[in-house]
């Protein structure tokens, strides 16, 4: 039975800092990463950490080869600065921690474009009571335009034309306006040969 303590360590990392990088739009091995970086650093009450392809690949279970793309991707976005090893010293790896400075989303960002693109495009009131930020009571009223919007896309896909198999063995799925196209460019008989 798992029983973790403050006794047995813990990792200091300033609020702030944590809250920016939970606001990251980075993917999920980048994020893995980046918190196995934060606790090898801050963890051990250091500011940088000499930290071996293979150690983070053994702890993470993420092969080396995606380990290096993944933190060549976090240093060009700023989030770390990574300085590689000569020799046979490890690279080392910290974090930037004036966020202001990383070059990336952030997904509280994302979530307002969404927002507003979803609020132009419905014709609501969300951006009016919304105003600067995403305020607690607005979720509900951004989930619902959200879903209202995919659901009319889906229906403006069904209006489109339902795809029929077509072909030797039926596997080609067109609709009659993508047969049409086809036949007209390529000539039924090259159509029916392939």
């Amino acid at each position: 039975m798992a029983d973790p303590q403050l006794e047995n360590g813990y990792t200091r990392i300033a609020n702030e800092l944590l809250e920016a990088v939970c606001r990251l739009n980075i993917s999920g091995s980048e994020l893995r990463i980046l918190l196995y970086i934060i606790r090898r650093t801050y963890g051990f009450s250091r500011i940088f950490a000499e930290i071996p392809l293979s150690e983070i690949s053994a702890a993470l279970g993420i092969r080396r080869e995606h380990i290096q793309k993944a933190l060549k991707k976090l240093s060009g976005k700023n989030i770390i600065d990574l300085r590689t090893g000569n020799g046979s010293r490890p690279q080392t790896i910290s974090i930037v921690k004036n966020y202001e400075e990383w070059a990336v989303e952030n997904c509280a960002d994302l979530l307002l474009q969404k927002t507003a693109t979803v609020a132009e495009i419905c014709n609501s009131g969300v951006a009016e009571n919304c105003n600067s930020g995403v305020a607690e009571n607005c979720n509900s009223s951004v989930a619902e335009i959200c879903n209202t919007t995919f659901k009319e896309k889906k229906e403006r896909t069904k209006e489109r034309g339902k795809k029929e198999p077509h072909g030797k063995n039926g596997h080609v799925m067109l609709s009659p306006e993508e047969l049409e196209e086809l036949v007209s460019d390529y000539g039924e008989d090259i159509i029916g040969k392939y």
